[in-house]
């Protein structure tokens, strides 16, 4: 093989690779899907290979945290935060004029279902000087002024080809919005 044939074939490789992620990243809002249904629009099996995948914690926040600067919270992130019973847990991100705290509970499930929404509880992995992991402390009920948002609720799909019919990233960002003013709502009230 020439030298000249081979440049040709990498370059058209990562062009094909570029325009596949151009694609994937260029995904615009779909005004159709919100947290009220989004559940529906979950895709499995069919004919085209579907990706599904979740925000992450490091996704997150951010997001969190620009919502409610908008709102007008001043914010602080990952604020080590003492409960009544003297027990500490790290909030996620902290509004110390309001007493308001988010944690974003990792993990998710394997399968998608609407169920999983109601899920409120909230895992911290402890971890001792050695950096092994040591306790996990599980809260099934932190104070009101504690929003718990779980990863397992910010799912998204992709193809290999865009599909609106699909959840995507952004829309999935934009249904933690959601979230974070609801559950603002429900602490006012």
């Amino acid at each position: 093989m020439n030298r000249t044939y081979f440049k040709t074939i990498v370059f058209g490789i990562l062009i094909l690779t570029f325009t596949n992620c151009k694609a994937q990243t260029d995904e615009k809002l779909n005004p159709k899907i919100n947290s009220e249904n989004y559940y529906e629009y979950y895709q499995s099996g069919g004919i085209k290979s579907t990706t599904t995948n979740w925000l992450r914690r490091h996704e997150a926040v951010p997001i969190i945290i620009d919502e409610l600067e908008k709102l007008g919270f001043k914010t602080k992130q990952y604020i080590l935060y003492e409960l009544e019973n003297g027990e500490q847990i790290i909030l996620d991100v902290y509004n110390r004029e309001n007493d308001l705290g988010i944690v974003f509970n990792t993990g998710h499930f394997a399968s998608i279902k609407k169920d999983q929404r109601n899920t409120q509880t909230y895992k911290q992995d402890k971890f001792k000087v050695s950096g092994s992991l040591g306790k996990r402390k599980v809260y099934e009920n932190l104070p009101k002024n504690i929003i718990v948002l779980q990863e397992t609720w910010y799912w998204y799909q992709t193809q290999s080809s865009p599909n609106d019919k699909l959840l995507n990233k952004k829309t999935a960002e934009n249904i933690l919005r959601e979230d974070i003013r609801k559950q603002l709502t429900e602490l006012k009230n």
